[in-house]
């Protein structure tokens, strides 16, 4: 008798980021050029520090605005690794801007390749044979590598002014799969959506209170941030993630500042509140902002300079 069993597993698969409010663009590809110049973002995320095979992240990301075609463009560059598991991506993207009496509204999308990568060897069964001859028993299961290409895309619609900023995006819909030797990742649709008000508290102090919302159509999860800001040179604030007793995770301290007119650095640290924070408290994030702070591209011809000698 042949018993054969399908099963899937489900985990984590949309980037968690604390500091998501500092780094709108990585995940809504209509926020592209809202930095009114050349703005490039580098990320290092280290989720749960301490256990063993923890998600970590890399992104490096860059916009900026492209008025030839009335848009912006940028592209990321990201590796992600989480347990047995790591995947490495690249995309491009493009959004249209339209001005508005009251703000900019724009809307453009995201497209690029993924490859993933399974460790088999970072895989342990009850059965396996380890002691020597490295194997797990199991006709499913490998013990090398496997890897695997698939397409990755996200589309997004983003409105913004001096008070008010809020967009929409959704990633992989219809859903893709990436295809391996001897399974498949599943890549299901995601959507979030963003807001942030911008409140003047004294002269020389700010208030910039976020709020993301994101869900697979299975679970919703929130992630409010509220960060001071000083003389627009120095920032700190604390960000909680969740809403209820069952999906209340995490609350982070953010701190920051500007180094010079180009640079700005930004550090977040996540404190447990949940039942498992013993297990996985401790969430490092360290965002690197620069900033050109000059209009390129504008497709403005060159002042015309006359030359008395050719009057």
């Amino acid at each position: 008798m042949c018993v054969m069993i399908w099963s899937s597993i489900c985990s984590q698969q949309q980037n968690q980021y604390t500091q998501f409010a500092l780094n709108k663009y990585v995940f809504n590809p209509a926020y592209a050029g809202l930095d009114f110049s050349v703005s490039a973002n580098l990320m290092y995320r280290n989720q749960w520090d301490g256990i063993d095979g923890n998600p970590r992240d890399i992104n490096l990301n860059a916009h900026l605005p492209f008025y030839l075609w009335s848009g912006a463009i940028g592209g990321i560059i990201e590796k992600q690794s989480f347990g047995a598991l790591s995947q490495t991506s690249l995309s491009g993207s493009y959004n249209y801007v339209a001005s508005l009496q009251t703000g900019l509204l724009s809307f453009g999308g995201r497209v690029g390749i993924s490859q993933l990568s399974v460790d088999g060897s970072r895989i342990i069964t009850p059965e396996g044979d380890y002691s020597g001859i490295f194997s797990h028993n199991d006709p499913i299961l490998l013990e090398n590598s496997d890897l695997g290409l698939g397409l990755k895309w996200d589309a997004g619609v983003f409105f913004y002014n001096k008070k008010i900023e809020l967009g929409v995006a959704i990633s992989h819909f219809p859903q893709n799969f990436i295809t391996l030797e001897r399974t498949s990742y599943h890549q299901t649709t995601h959507v979030n959506s963003f807001f942030q008000y911008n409140f003047k508290i004294f002269e020389n102090i700010d208030l910039l209170q976020s709020i993301l919302l994101k869900t697979d159509f299975d679970q919703i999860q929130s992630d409010v941030s509220s960060i001071f800001r000083i003389n627009g040179n120095i920032f700190g604030g604390i960000n909680m993630r969740g809403y209820n007793s069952r999906s209340l995770d995490a609350m982070a301290i953010i701190a920051g500042m500007k180094l010079g007119d180009h640079y700005t650095i930004s550090y977040s640290y996540d404190l447990g509140v949940s039942g498992l924070r013993r297990a996985h408290e401790g969430t490092h994030e360290i965002l690197i902002n620069y900033n050109l702070r000059k209009v390129l591209g504008s497709g403005e011809l060159p002042k015309i300079i006359y030359n008395p000698r050719y009057l």
